[in-house]
């Protein structure tokens, strides 16, 4: 049996009270939060209206950021609980992510440790967005990862390139960090409406992306060098950055997820 986690966006009708207490602020349309770190500078204030998790359903999903660790080192907090922070928040009935800028940082929604299926197992992610601040090198923006030792690389995944064309690279060897088939997609450009989706059924991982230029749809078959691993992938999909140059940022309006 299936179960259906719908996310969806809810309008705040009314305004709470400005109190000092922590429970009241959260209670509040907008809140001003400023991220513990470092390299903290005047754009990383912003203003949110509530948490994801009072808006989506969130169940079984985990937040993954190094917004404020060390190189590409993450944390991965409870969805439903965690926030609002200055990289994952809600605002104009969209839930909102952003990375910062160094290569290899993140913000994304993961399925959690002991949700891992093979790909037999029916499942889909799919979900409507817009994308700001495209890297200079690109952004991923979803996954089909895998969580077994020694896997380097996610087996397939979508990510906007620096061309502004979507694209679709899969993994040929999961122990190696270098060697990929990319297939290229539609043009991209930020702030359009995109509809990305992926599933997995009878051994494959299924994706469709489609923006104003253009729908483009890929069945992928892992190769054999996948066959030690076929019981540990999972979906990611948020902002994965490429580049030095800018803080990434993708506005979710829909997100589901079936399994």
């Amino acid at each position: 049996m299936f179960k259906n986690f719908t996310f969806y966006a809810l309008l705040i009708a009314t305004v709470g009270i400005f109190s000092c207490s922590s429970e009241s602020d959260e209670q509040n349309n907008f809140i001003q939060l400023v991220p513990n770190d470092d390299d903290t500078t005047d754009d990383d204030t912003t203003e949110i209206d509530n948490v994801p998790g009072d808006n989506f359903a969130l169940a079984t999903l985990q937040i993954e950021t190094s917004w404020n660790t060390a190189d590409r080192a993450t944390v991965s907090e409870d969805a439903t609980t965690h926030g609002p922070t200055a990289y994952y928040f809600m605002e104009n009935q969209e839930m909102v992510l952003i990375s910062k800028e160094p290569d290899g940082k993140r913000t994304e929604l993961k399925e959690p440790p002991g949700q891992e299926r093979s790909l037999d197992v029916v499942k889909s992610l799919s979900y409507t967005a817009t994308i700001f601040n495209i890297p200079e090198n690109g952004v991923t923006i979803a996954q089909v990862h895998n969580r077994s030792t020694g896997v380097l690389r996610p087996l397939v995944r979508v990510y906007i390139d620096d061309d502004h064309r979507i694209k679709f690279k899969l993994t040929d060897d999961p122990d190696s960090d270098s060697q990929y088939t990319t297939i290229n997609g539609p043009l991209y450009q930020e702030g359009e409406t995109i509809e990305v989706s992926m599933s997995t059924s009878n051994g494959t991982a299924s994706f469709t992306a489609t923006t104003p230029a253009g729908t483009f749809s890929e069945t992928f078959t892992p190769s054999n060098n996948w066959t030690p691993y076929s019981n540990e992938y999972y979906f990611k999909a948020g902002v994965y950055t490429e580049g030095n140059d800018t803080r990434a940022e993708i506005r979710f309006s829909e997100f589901d997820l079936i399994k």
